[in-house]
Order: structure tokens, then sequence, then C-alpha cells
């Protein structure tokens, strides 16, 4: 079911999303997901391998009952007795794990190249996380209070989707990032409404005060400030101005994420009181020095290399799909990112995707400094141009292992550290296989903890307790 909004942002993203369909002179495309007509109300699992995450061990020949939306018994294949009429999935051969977190996942972007002339369609979004086993999506920056309205809209199960947990806009400096960025790849006719609605501009601590007055209206899960800057000549977010936003957002209960690019940007956040950076350093290489003082701040971090990969690419040859991206996108829209059309990256953006190439190494190994010195590493995707919603965190937890990951770090990673930062506890209500925690759930060929790529080798996914219909754009 769409949900139909009523706030200027969603009016608009309609619109445009019409507009683009009618453009394009074809009808929506058919859903990548559904809902069973008449779902069981309870569902085992058999003779299935189930991965404990918190240890990074695989216990064999096991059965999950879900009952409702909880999972309410585990046991060796035989010793649970689900009641009459649950649905019974032959698990053997295959794992379950815990449904994937992306904490990067900005449900508002388009994955699209900017010349292909695509508008953000976040329903698809959505149903692409779904597609790819993503049950639960931060969402660190959206149209003003879009990002709430579906948050809210999937809680109460009038929208599909994985869970959200959100920030609404993103809060930065006057003309600082992601201004540029909006200006160089959004359709010039769209801009003045991106700046107004994307993101807040801070000049002063009034500034910050309404701003943080207006999230905590919203009941925003968390608070996201950018301390960077895109391209390197924009402005960025004081010091002073972002102790500020910290301040006053833990005041009213909220916790504050930021965008990093240096590791001066980080210690400027660490020393701010920020309580997650948004992504890792990726402008330069740590020594073993500067990575300590990152972990000294004991703060995870959502490493994103993923999408400086995406940039650090761009026009430097065709982009080979994954298999989850040919089922869950348009080809004709992967096909576009093949040919870099004359003109179609700026003077100053290509300083800054060559910065990116250079740094290609430094990011693995400052991820592999960062987690000897017992910081937690998040898995997130960040998705936006070139990096797509549930394909993308597939991409990521790859290059995380390329920085040094084990293969049951990254799935921790992507399951119970990221539910532990979001619900802000040790023991949250999903994100792990459990009696009593929330039955989101991934059923994979293979062994995910001997190789990542095995998470994509998707038998089912379950979400509250429902096994999703899951319908390709392409066969595998």
């Amino acid at each position: 079911m769409i949900v139909q909004s009523t706030s200027p942002a969603s009016r608009l993203a309609s619109i445009l999303v019409l507009a683009a369909a009618l453009a394009a002179g074809c009808a929506k495309p058919p859903p990548l997901v559904t809902l069973p007509a008449s779902p069981p109300s309870a569902v085992v699992f058999e003779h299935a391998a189930v991965v404990d995450v918190a240890a990074g061990t695989v216990a064999a020949n096991q059965d999950v009952l879900v009952t409702g939306t909880q999972i309410t018994a585990i046991g060796d294949s035989g010793s649970v007795t689900p009641p009459a009429g649950a649905q019974h999935i032959d698990a053997g051969g295959a794992t379950l794990l815990p449904g994937l977190v992306d904490s990067h996942g900005h449900i508002g972007n388009s994955p699209a190249p900017p010349w292909a002339g695509a508008f953000p369609d976040p329903d698809r979004n959505l149903q692409s996380f779904l597609y790819c086993g993503v049950t639960t999506v931060l969402d660190p920056a959206d149209m003003d209070s879009d990002a709430f309205e579906r948050r809210d809209a999937v809680a109460a199960g009038k929208q599909m989707g994985p869970t959200i947990f959100a920030s609404g806009p993103m809060l930065t400096a006057i003309g600082g990032h992601p201004i540029p960025v909006m200006e160089e790849l959004a359709p010039w006719w769209t801009r003045w409404y991106l700046r107004r609605h994307f993101a807040r501009e801070l000049g002063s601590d009034d500034d910050v005060r309404s701003a943080i007055d207006e999230l905590a209206e919203y009941r925003a899960d968390v608070v996201k400030i950018a301390i960077d800057s895109i391209p390197s000549s924009s402005p960025q977010l004081s010091a002073g101005l972002a102790a500020s936003v910290v301040k006053m957002a833990h005041a009213k209960g909220l916790r504050v994420v930021s965008h990093v690019g240096s590791l001066a940007d980080a210690l400027e956040a660490g020393g701010a009181g920020v309580d997650a950076f948004m992504h890792m350093v990726y402008k330069e290489a740590l020594d073993e020095k500067s990575a300590a003082s990152i972990a000294a701040f004991g703060k995870p971090v959502v490493a994103t290399m993923g999408v400086f990969e995406n940039y650090a690419l761009v026009g430097r040859g065709p982009r080979t799909p994954t298999q989850l991206e040919k089922e869950t996108a348009d080809p004709a829209e992967l096909a576009a990112f093949d040919h870099l059309p004359e003109g179609a990256v700026s003077e100053r953006f290509r300083d800054f995707f060559e910065l990116l190439y250079r740094n290609r190494e430094a990011w693995r190994r400052n991820i592999r400094l960062m987690r000897e010195r017992g910081v937690t590493v998040l898995a997130g995707s960040d998705v936006q141009s070139g990096v797509f919603p549930g394909p993308g965190l597939h991409r990521e937890l790859a290059l995380l292992v390329e920085g040094g990951m084990s293969p049951a770090e990254v799935v921790r990673a992507a399951t119970l550290d990221a539910a532990r930062f979001l619900e802000n506890t040790p023991d949250p209500s999903f994100g792990r296989i459990a009696a009593g925690k929330r039955a989101d759930l991934l059923l994979v060929g293979g062994d995910p903890l001997a190789d990542v790529a095995n998470l994509a080798k998707i038998r089912a996914v379950m979400k509250n307790g429902v096994l999703i219909e899951r319908h390709p754009v392409a066969g595998p």
C-alpha cells in the first residue's frame, strides 16, 4: 500500500516521480516484493544452520519457530513443536541469520547516474532493500517530514519496507555539504527546493536551536551534522556550532551522528561529543597514533567504503553490476554508468574523484587500524548515484573484508552491532536469533561466516514474521 502524504516535500517527490514516468513513456515497473495473500500465523525453519552473530559461530541442524512477529523457539531439529497450521520451511543446506541492517541507507536518493535524468523513487528503494535481505535502515538525511512520515507508515504496516530509523534534514554550514553536491547533481530547476528541504544551514546558535526544536518535534531517531568540505573549497561547520548542536540535541534526548572526511573533521566531531561517525576518515591515510585518537572517543564508525570506491572509479571503465543489482535495477539504468558523457563531471568534482582514487588503499588500511584499536565498525552503503539500495550494502560488506575484517565481524557489523547502536542498548529487540526477538530473518545458501558473498545467495527474507515474496527484474 502506498501512503498518500500531504507534506510539501512528499507532494514534490510524487510529482517528480510521475513526471519521470511520463517522460519515459512507461508504466510503473512491477513490484520487487509483495506480501503473501494469507500469511500463516506461524513459520518453522527446519534443519537450518543458525548463526550466533554475537559469538561468530554457526549451530548446525536447528529448528527455528516464528509465531506472529517474534522468534519463539530454537532447538535441535525435531525438538521444536510448531502449532497446527504452521508453514514448514526446509532450510537444509542453508544458513539462517538476522536480517541485515544498513546503517547509512538514504531512502530518498536515486541510485541512477545524474546524466540519466532519473528521479528518486523511495517506494522502489524500500522494496529493493527488502529484496536484498535488508530489514532495517538508518536513513541519515532526507527531505523534511518525508523521512518521518515514511518511518511511521512502515511501523504502522501501511507501507511495505524495512524498519526505518530517520534523521530528517542534515545540519550543515551555510553553503556546506551537501549543498554543493546537490547543485552538481540535481536538475537545476529543483535545486532551490532541495536546498530548503534537504538541509538546515546553520550560522548561529539560534539557527541550531530552531533546527533541534524542529527535529525533536518530529521525534528524530538521530540528528545528523556535516563536518566536511565537498569539494574542498566549500564551507564547513565550525567547531563551536557543532558543539552547540550536540549540546542542544542531547538536552532533548537526541543523539548526534556526524559526516566526516579528514582526521581533523573526525577529531572536531569527536571533541563536540557526537555519538557516531557516519564515514571513516576517507580523505587521508591514518597512522597508528591517529587511529588511536579516533578510537579514544569510543564511538562507532559507519565506514561506507563502497560509496567512495564508486566515485573513485567514475569514468575509469565499465561498471560491472552484481547479480543483486541485475535483479533489482532497471537494465538501462545500470548500462548508463558505462559511458560518462562529456562534461558530466565538473572540474571541482573531478579533483575530488581523483583524491578518492588515490586513497583507495588507504581506506582499507584505515579500517584495519581502527578495528585493531577496538573501534566498532558498522556497515552502511550511503545510497546515491551508483550505490543501489540493498545491493550497495552487499558491496560494502565485501569491501569491509578487504579492509581486514573477518566475515564474522562483518556479519555482526550488519546485524547485532548496528541494532545495539540504533536502539541504544546492549540487548536490542532485533539483530540476533533468539527467543523473544523480532522475526527479521535472512535465509541464504552457504555459510556467510566462511564467505560474505554467500549473503547474496538469498533463499528467503522474513520481515516481522512474514515471508516476503521476491520478484526479480531479471532471472539469475
